[in-house]
């Protein structure tokens, strides 16, 4: 596709349709006089990423199934980083 052409002041009025147009693949360049200042491209095609098999560590089906009372407390904001210990639920005063 070739690239078309857009004064800044032009470019600066239909901004929202040029980024339209290059997601759709096209390439426009920004000029101020002749002089070229800017190109707006197309994105690049996004990697897909394969998802990591976890089959071969052989995790039980149940890991995740059961409360885990320290992460909780951590969670609820009573883990002291100080002793990196569980210090139970707070007394009563």
């Amino acid at each position: 596709m070739p690239t078309r052409i857009f004064k800044v002041a032009e470019a600066r009025a239909r901004f929202s349709h040029l980024l339209t147009r290059a997601k759709e693949g096209e390439e426009i360049m920004i000029t101020k006089g002749s002089e070229p200042q800017a190109r707006i491209v197309p994105p690049a095609a996004a990697a897909q990423r394969e998802a990591a098999p976890l089959k071969h560590l052989d995790l039980p089906d149940d890991l995740f199934d059961h409360e885990d009372a320290e992460q909780a407390a951590i969670d609820a904001g009573d883990y002291s980083d100080t002793l990196g210990i569980w210090r139970g639920p707070p007394k009563a005063s």
